[in-house]
């Protein structure tokens, strides 16, 4: 009997701490973003929150994005800018979708949908997401403009309003 009473009261303190370590992560990542909004731009500016923020995530076992937000404000702040960021775009919105990640990144830069979520997804999907993004240029964005303005019945050269 005594150890069945431990043993309940070692399940409510897990019970009662599992929301408080929750409320404290996320007081501890919005002291994190709060801290980021200010750092004009620069991450290490907030870097022991970061690590602080990091422990407790990696302890808690809930992912906060920390790599993925980094990894952003770092490409739309330097000179990597100018090839769209897009990559880390979605990496950070598959880290912020509230029911998981959907799509992952492949090794040679298309992307999958990641396993255990094909349900959400129409049966074509595959081959949509498995295309590697195309190089960003001037010439690929009036290539794309003009086949656009084919699909929808504009000659080239033709102006509508």
């Amino acid at each position: 009997k005594h150890q069945k009473a431990r043993g309940r009261s070692r399940i409510s303190v897990v019970l009662v701490f599992a929301p408080i370590a929750m409320a404290a992560l996320a007081a501890k990542k919005k002291e994190w973003t709060a801290c980021l909004a200010t750092s004009n731009g620069m991450p290490g500016r907030c870097e022991k929150l970061e690590k602080e923020l990091a422990s407790m995530s990696k302890s808690s076992g809930v992912d906060c994005c920390i790599a993925e937000t980094v990894g952003l404000m770092k490409c739309t702040a330097g000179s990597s800018r100018t090839h769209g960021c897009a990559a880390e775009f979605l990496a950070m919105r598959e880290c912020n979708r509230s029911g998981g990640k959907e799509l992952a990144s492949g090794a040679d830069g298309s992307y999958e949908v990641v396993h255990g979520k094909s349900s959400a997804f129409s049966s074509t999907a595959a081959s949509l997401v498995s295309a590697v993004v195309p190089k960003r240029s001037l010439q690929s964005m009036v290539d794309f403009g003009g086949e656009y303005a084919k699909s929808l019945g504009i000659a080239p050269g033709e102006v509508r309003f």
